[in-house]
């Protein structure tokens, strides 16, 4: 809808705590530094044949097997709904009326003012019970924001376009000022095919294309929606059992001072008076089981435009209020200028699939400020304490150029940490020098396998965190250090190959409780020769251990300096089994209580630490 004074206050709000919320990296800034592009067809050929079948759903058509959302709508086609094919007709089953705008007395012919005829057959439904509207080929000139009630079925050819020539949304599911409870609003409805073109040149206003609020049973499906200003292409508010799909969300425009850097296409949030203006009831309703598959997100190419800032997310939420069972599935990004995708405060969520292409940053999960707008109760109550999501599933994901912000990135609050994260089989390529591709900041027990990841500035960073492991991923061609734990407890490193690193391979600094175990390292050091090591446990860790490690010089040039090193100020750092090589040498102790030892067992069940003194002789203390 068309921006009021409260909405303005609201993006004052949401931009200072955007930018509070410190979402430029963990190492700040907003350096586009160290990235390049990246096509489609880049991308196939960088996953290899194992990831063709995940990269061709999510870019260049053919069948997908979906997951059911609860509205029980199938999927068709990406080739034919994403990306411009003949579409399919409205559903002719006998259980709705049909209507075609054109005997309201719709022109269709971008001259005439079809905003009554169309708007005269929406309502139909308030006395039919149920309707399709159907909008034959052309153009429809609307002159005002439509209004759509339940059990409505809004199918438009493929060929016909809405024309906004006004300065409001394109629909609103109710009435302006209406009070609805839970998610008893106007729902069952789809919204089908065609193109909504925003004609933001000749009315470049503030604008939402889609209002949906306190409803349920949702679908939008092959549908276009072109350049929007400021706001967002959906908005999902309070509703559950929402599905978009097949849809393309083309151009947006950012507000004059740059203020609106954030802004989604697809908006998931709660119901609050600066979110939702058209109606109520301000009652905390989260929205559930919502999903976006099969959309493409992008750039339109009108002058004055650029692709989205972010793709699907939201930017709000109301305290002790969760949104939950969300999926992001086999969608593309390409050229999107903030996080592609962004969690916030929600809980259940699934992101696989996706391919994401040149955009500013992929996928985040963040957590209120405190003391802000987002840690208000659904009375407007500041409760100061923020809270976080948990249960978040990241998968299968390519990500290809994100060097603004970062590959994934998982931010909890030191009062409210991320619980519960698997981030896993997912490719982040070319985060560039100044970001990383996986980091992970106040979140507890997450799981980072099996990704693989070149060209960042770390490739896993882990701080403030307890309860991660980070196994089986493949890390190479690193500015930093490969992996990477700062202030963190219970964390295990495992089975990980880490290559061509600037500075360490694995680097430990105040971490606690910690396994470092059967990794790979090699060739690590390039920034300088002799200066770094393959494996460091740095300043101020305790009770760790460094098992069965092999650490490799490179063949030629700059090479680490130890393969293994332990600092003085670090305690009780048990080391065994590991195979090392260093410039200077291939293992380096400089810690009082830390050893490289054996435990042996006597079959009487006794055990014996067995250790090595500078002159080979081995001794053997009972403990």
């Amino acid at each position: 809808m068309a921006k009021t004074g409260d909405e303005r206050a609201r993006a004052t709000a949401e931009a200072a705590e955007a930018t509070a919320a410190g979402e430029g990296g963990i190492d700040g800034g907003e350096s586009k530094a160290g990235g390049r592009l990246w096509s489609r067809r880049e991308m196939i050929a960088a996953i290899g044949a194992a990831g063709v079948t995940m990269t061709a759903q999510a870019i260049i058509g053919g069948k997908s097997s979906y997951a059911s959302n609860g509205t029980g709508n199938g999927g068709g086609s990406v080739t034919q709904s994403v990306y411009g094919g003949p579409g399919e007709h409205a559903d002719h089953s006998g259980k709705l009326d049909w209507h075609n705008v054109r005997k309201q007395g719709a022109k269709g012919d971008g001259v005439h003012d079809d905003t009554e005829a169309i708007q005269q057959t929406l309502n139909k439904a308030l006395a039919e019970g149920g309707i399709v509207v159907y909008v034959p080929k052309g153009v429809y000139k609307l002159t005002a924001m439509l209004r759509i009630y339940r059990n409505t079925k809004l199918q438009l050819h493929p060929g016909a376009v809405m024309l906004r020539c006004h300065n409001d949304s394109f629909l609103l599911n109710g009435d302006v000022g209406a009070q609805y409870d839970g998610y008893e609003g106007h729902g069952s409805l789809i919204i089908e095919g065609g193109t909504w073109d925003g004609n933001i040149v000749h009315y470049p206003d503030a604008y939402v294309g889609f209002n949906f609020a306190h409803c349920r049973d949702v679908t939008v499906r092959d549908a276009t929606i072109k350049d929007v200003v400021w706001a967002h292409a959906i908005e999902i508010n309070a509703s559950r059992d929402v599905l978009v799909e097949h849809c393309r969300f083309v151009g947006y425009k950012n507000a004059d001072d740059g203020s609106r850097y954030f802004s989604e296409a697809i908006q998931i949030d709660v119901p609050t008076r600066l979110s939702f203006a058209a109606f109520g009831k301000y009652d905390g309703t989260p929205c559930r089981n919502i999903t976006v598959r099969d959309c493409y997100f992008g750039a339109s190419g009108t002058p004055g435009t650029t692709a989205w800032a972010c793709g699907v997310g939201t930017h709000g939420a109301i305290h002790d209020v969760w949104s939950c069972d969300i999926r992001i599935l086999n969608n593309t990004f390409e050229g999107l200028t903030y996080w592609a995708v962004r969690l916030f405060k929600w809980n259940r969520c699934l992101v696989e699939g996706n391919a994401f292409l040149n955009c500013g940053g992929g996928i985040t999960v963040s957590t209120p400020t405190p003391n802000s707008e987002s840690t208000k109760d659904k009375d407007g109550v500041q409760r100061g304490a923020p809270q976080a999501g948990r249960s978040i599933r990241i998968a299968g994901n390519f990500i290809a150029g994100a060097s603004a912000y970062g590959g994934i990135a998982c931010y909890g609050d030191q009062q409210a940490r991320v619980e519960d994260i698997s981030i896993t089989d997912n490719f982040v390529y070319d985060a560039g020098t100044n970001k990383h591709a996986i980091s992970l900041s106040w979140c507890q027990n997450a799981i980072i396998e099996r990704n693989i990841v070149s060209n960042a500035r770390r490739g896993v960073y882990v701080d403030n965190s307890g309860l991660c492991q980070i196994e089986g991923n493949r890390i190479a061609g690193i500015a930093v250090n490969g992996i990477e734990s700062s202030k963190s407890a219970n964390i295990t490193v495992g089975g990980n190959d880490v290559r061509a690193c600037g500075f360490y391979g694995i680097s430990f600094s105040e971490t606690s409780l910690f396994a470092v175990r059967r990794n790979t390292v090699e060739n690590v050091s390039q920034s300088e020769h002799n200066r770094y090591d393959g494996i460091i446990v740095s300043s101020n860790n305790k009770d760790g251990s460094v098992s069965d490690n092999r650490v490799r010089k490179g063949d030629t040039g700059n090479q680490n300096r130890y393969g293994l090193n332990i600092a003085a100020s670090s305690q009780r750092i048990e080391t065994n089994g590991n195979v090392l090589e260093g410039v200077s040498a291939a293992y380096w102790n400089a810690s009082s209580t830390s050893s490289d030892h054996l435990r042996l067992y006597t079959a009487a069940g006794a055990c014996y630490k067995v250790t090595v003194d500078a002159s080979g002789a081995l001794s053997a203390v009972l403990l």
